[in-house]
């Protein structure tokens, strides 16, 4: 009698994630394990400084003010830790909307918001990491945000003050994902949501270190595979074509997977890794760690490509000397050709989230309806003049 094939288990697009799955990709939750094998970082809890109430206040409204005192990388005056969010009189900010400005505008108020223990947190870590840093929340960086910022040639979210972090992520819409629990948390399991509270509040702070976009990579596994990994940069690089570079860039990433990653990190077996290869690339360095969920960018992959690959991958071979059409994993997507459809063609990262310096600097101060009235007044007043 015929022995029986067992069927393979139907596989889903993604995951079904716990709670602990995503909670395991904060920084904060994997930095001590990996310290040597990752950037110099440094965790700022909110709570524990007291101030996450008044950060919450002051990222979650409508204008834009940065927190008192946040000016510069050292501490210019004396604050009361204990000083309660008070509002200021302000005048109109620009005299040339001043005479069509209506009376009650001119004398709005303006909140202030104090979080005077987090700039000196701040500040003391930038005095740690030698006067830059590189900020993020939770899980994700104010990426997309990096425009805001005067671009130096040490890069973008160069971080030299406290002002420098809050601009940043007061401008970033990628932080909101972090501050929301139903978007934090997509993904989990339904019994796991039921206790989907906000979010604990930390800032990471990485030493700022100037990287090659070329030697980032992202890495993705599932079922505790491997399965594939990609070149983080939109852009063709020469030096990536050749087939024994790719080879060896496959080699170094799954053996520092199988050594330093697989049996260490807490996510259990579904999750997405960031690298900086070495110059030689014969080593790494882990950049951060994502769930494995549609908010992570797959970059030149397509999630039904990965769980194809995933599919293929565990296909069971029914003879030893069979053909079969697995490929050796991990596979690596490059950027191929100078006319590639992910090739960057001349237009800035981002772009559908920025906006123009004029819309910035008219909004300093501003609620969203005062926003509003003045640049209806610029637009109007460009159009006449």
């Amino acid at each position: 009698m015929p022995v029986p094939i067992p069927q393979m288990a139907t596989l889903e697009l993604f995951p079904q994630l716990t709670r602990g799955q995503i909670e395991a990709a904060r920084t904060s939750s994997w930095l001590d394990t990996f310290e040597d094998i990752t950037f110099p970082s440094t965790i700022i809890d909110l709570e524990e400084l007291g101030e996450a109430e008044e950060f919450l206040r002051w990222i979650e409204a409508d204008s834009i003010f940065l927190p008192e005192g946040s000016e510069g990388r050292f501490h210019t005056q004396t604050l009361n830790s204990t000083q309660q969010p008070v509002t200021r009189q302000r005048p109109n900010s620009n005299a040339s909307y001043s005479s069509s400005s209506s009376s009650s505008s001119s004398t709005s108020e303006a909140p202030i918001y104090n979080l005077p223990k987090l700039n000196a947190a701040i500040r003391e870590v930038l005095e740690k990491y030698d006067g830059a840093v590189f900020p993020k929340l939770n899980w994700t960086a104010p990426k997309d945000a990096a425009f805001i910022l005067p671009q130096t040639a040490s890069g973008p979210l160069h971080c030299t003050s406290p002002s420098d972090v809050y601009l940043l992520l007061k401008s970033s819409d990628f932080i909101s994902h972090d501050l929301d629990p139903e978007r934090a948390y997509s993904g989990c399991e339904e019994h796991s949501m039921a206790d989907s509270n906000q979010p604990k509040l930390e800032l990471v702070l990485k030493r700022f270190e100037e990287v090659i976009p070329s030697r980032e990579i992202r890495c993705f596994v599932r079922n505790n595979i491997l399965i594939g990994i990609t070149q983080r940069d939109n852009v063709f690089y020469d030096h990536l074509q050749s087939e024994e570079t790719r080879i060896k860039i496959s080699d170094t990433v799954r053996a520092f997977w199988e050594d330093e990653i697989r049996e260490n990190y807490t996510g259990r077996d579904d999750y997405i890794f960031d690298l900086y290869l070495s110059p030689n690339l014969s080593s790494a360095k882990i950049i951060d760690f994502q769930p494995y969920r549609l908010s992570v960018d797959s970059l030149l992959f397509t999630y039904e490509e990965l769980l194809s690959i995933l599919e293929t991958s565990l296909e069971p071979i029914s003879s030893p000397g069979q053909d079969t059409k697995q490929d050796r994993l991990p596979i690596f997507k490059i950027i191929d050709c100078k006319s590639h459809p992910s090739v960057s063609r001349n237009a800035p990262t981002y772009q559908s989230n920025m906006m123009p310096l004029e819309m910035i600097e008219l909004s300093q101060g501003r609620s969203m309806e005062e926003f509003k009235d003045a640049w209806d007044q610029a637009v109007a007043q460009g159009m006449t003049s």
